[in-house]
């Protein structure tokens, strides 16, 4: 998702999961960032988009290089940085925002614990919430769906009793 400019880092898992045919990821050396950013969004595109993001969340709550106060809407772009190395390459919020998750979803719900997709392991996080629209959901079985969504018709109940009755 992010990869330094002064260093020539691996350029993450993110080649492995567009179509198997990955945009090279930006490299330590290339001079004109820019370009560079421009031409791995229009990869993503030819590619047909990006099917999963992995990534982890930082204790204030950025991924990648989208820190704190980043727009929403950021695409791939430079990003200058407050220490050394000072420049990285990073995919912005809309780019991640893009990605379709529906099958990620799905392991990390149904199936069991799994090191083969770690975002399972949140299953055994007692403070686990999951949070996505209705296509995420497309790759869950109907009970499933049927069962979250009862869970929170529960809770509109007990939070807001008006809003429970204009849900019926």
């Amino acid at each position: 998702m992010d990869e330094y400019v002064e260093k020539n880092t691996p350029y993450n898992v993110l080649k492995s999961l567009i179509h198997h045919r990955p945009p090279p990821g930006p490299p330590g050396n290339v001079t004109d960032l820019e370009a560079e950013c421009e031409a791995f969004e229009k990869k993503i595109a030819q590619a047909g988009g990006i099917d999963l993001f992995v990534g982890g969340i930082g204790p204030d709550g950025h991924i990648a290089f989208n820190e704190p106060g980043s727009s929403l809407v950021y695409r791939t772009r430079v990003k200058t940085l407050s220490k050394v190395p000072t420049m990285a390459l990073t995919v912005g919020v809309g780019t991640v925002m893009d990605a379709r998750a529906a099958f990620a979803l799905y392991k990390a719900i149904e199936e069991g614990v799994n090191r083969m997709w770690t975002v399972s392991a949140f299953q055994q996080h007692l403070h686990t919430i999951f949070v996505c629209d209705e296509d995420a959901t497309l790759e869950l079985r109907v009970k499933t769906v049927k069962y979250f969504k009862g869970l929170m018709h529960v809770h509109n109940r007990l939070v807001d009793p008006v809003l429970s009755i204009n849900d019926q």
